[in-house]
């Protein structure tokens, strides 16, 4: 795979650009780096040909361990299972926040993702690896990463000390691969419900209960077997710590999620008009949810929920972001309701004017793993309406501004959005503000695992 002086300059496979690519920007540090940071990381105009690192020859890389070079910096590598540049969620808004976090002395932090190119870049204070990948068919905002070659490029360059992996799919395959044997420690973070998110929306019929109770089994054996092969197994709530323990997970570590809390805060509610982000001329409550518009979200139950209150009981609801079954929440919409769907916002402070013209927000996904909308939602100071399944309990325990449902049941969520009118006002807003700065701070966040993946690097991985 490496090509250096006295090779032929001609035509090469991406995995080789990239690592030619890179290679060639390693001769000077990046202007706005620590002189510590690999100077490949900073985007420069590469010349093809220029020598390449040969990890092999570096006894530190192949042992892996904290001393990823020579100044002895922390590398931290993350593979993510998803990862868009037109849609968001959860696991980029962590990506995100991680990155600004470990913007910082002594840590070089690097996400592998898939994109239409290969190519390096900073992003958000650290560097993103794009490695060229095909659209994923049943989701075409997203790319799926197949490449372990160009994986195993990105990690000579990059020499990691920790790696951390976003899904327990192909992403697990891909690392070992690419890593051929090196010690290295890897880290799975549990950032879907396997159960909830991907066993069960799909055969929610009673006629095909056998296959929900086959699916969900395979799914429960899928995490065990999976997760048991990381060094260490990080999730983000007490219910999945709680869950995996209970399948038989070893060496959970549980590790809450924070909320950018300056971001997202509240504002001076704005005058009911054409202008506010969420217009209502009714005199309804108005209730929102953010998020990707697909099944395992159940928006579903909490539609059915809606439409089953008289006109006069039901709440302004929009449902802001995009996914695929939008098309078909939309024609329910039009079907009659005050239902409104919202393209994706994609802009902070637009999103903050969104969460503030909002009277509360609804969380209806019972496969939620921490429910970082909801905290975003509370830190702009909106009680909450959720499912009572998931991690979405945890966030809103103690809050005092916020109502529980049951899974899948309509009905229930009726009577949810009734209790939610004893939420309304300051009052219930200056609570859930409150409950967002007592429970919600990704220093503390990033604290932690920087202390886990100290104790992994130091003690080395498996190859």
């Amino acid at each position: 795979m490496s090509s250096g002086p006295g090779q032929p300059r001609g035509r090469h496979c991406p995995a080789q650009s990239l690592l030619i690519s890179l290679a060639g920007r390693m001769r000077e540090p990046c202007r706005h780096s620590p002189p510590s940071m690999l100077a490949g990381l900073c985007p420069r105009t590469a010349e093809p040909g220029f020598p390449m690192v040969n990890v092999a020859s570096n006894p530190a890389a192949s042992n892996g361990a904290r001393s990823a070079s020579t100044s002895g910096d922390l590398s931290v590598v993350d593979v993510p299972s998803v990862f868009s540049e037109t849609a968001s969620g959860g696991v980029r808004t962590y990506l995100t926040a991680k990155a600004r976090a470990y913007d910082r002395p002594g840590i070089r932090h690097t996400i592998v993702v898939p994109g239409e190119k290969t190519g390096f870049e900073e992003w958000e204070g650290g560097t993103l690896a794009r490695i060229g990948s095909p659209v994923f068919p049943l989701a075409p905002a997203y790319r799926q990463l197949v490449d372990w070659r160009a994986l195993r490029d990105v990690f000579e360059i990059v020499n990691p000390s920790v790696i951390e992996v976003g899904g327990p799919f192909s992403e697990p395959i891909l690392v070992r691969l690419a890593l051929s044997g090196r010690r290295v420690p890897v880290v799975g973070f549990y950032h879907a419900d396997l159960v909830r998110t991907f066993a069960e929306p799909f055969v929610d019929h009673a006629v095909l209960s056998p296959l929900r109770a086959i699916l969900r089994m395979g799914a429960r054996r899928m995490i065990r077997a999976v997760y048991n092969r990381f060094d260490a197994t990080v999730c983000a709530s007490s219910s999945m710590f709680r869950e995996l323990r209970a399948l038989g997970v070893k060496n959970v570590h549980e590790v809450p999620l924070g909320v950018d809390l300056e971001t997202f805060r509240p504002l001076d509610r704005e005058d009911e008009s054409d202008t506010r982000p969420l217009p209502a001329r009714n005199g309804a409550p108005i209730a929102v949810y953010v998020g990707r518009i697909c099944p395992e979200k159940r928006l579903d139950v909490l539609l059915d929920g809606h439409a089953m209150l008289p006109r006069e009981e039901q709440p302004n609801l929009f449902l802001v972001g995009d996914g695929n079954i939008r098309d078909s929440m939309a024609a329910r919409a039009r079907d009659g309701g005050r239902v409104t769907l919202l393209p994706y916002v994609s802009d902070r402070e637009e999103l903050v004017r969104v969460y503030n013209a909002a009277d509360y927000y609804v969380a209806p996904g019972p496969g939620e793993t921490f429910g970082l909308s909801i905290g975003e939602a509370m830190a702009c100071g909106l009680p909450v309406l959720c499912v009572g399944r998931g991690a979405g309990p945890d966030r809103v325990e103690g809050s005092g501004a916020s109502e529980l449902y049951r899974h899948g049941d309509p009905a229930d969520v009726a009577r949810g959005i009734r209790a939610m009118r004893r939420h309304l006002g300051q009052d219930a807003r200056e609570r859930a503000r409150a409950h967002a700065e007592r429970t919600l701070d990704w220093a503390v966040t990033f604290d932690r695992l920087l202390a886990l993946y100290d104790q992994l690097a130091s003690a080395g991985g498996t190859s």
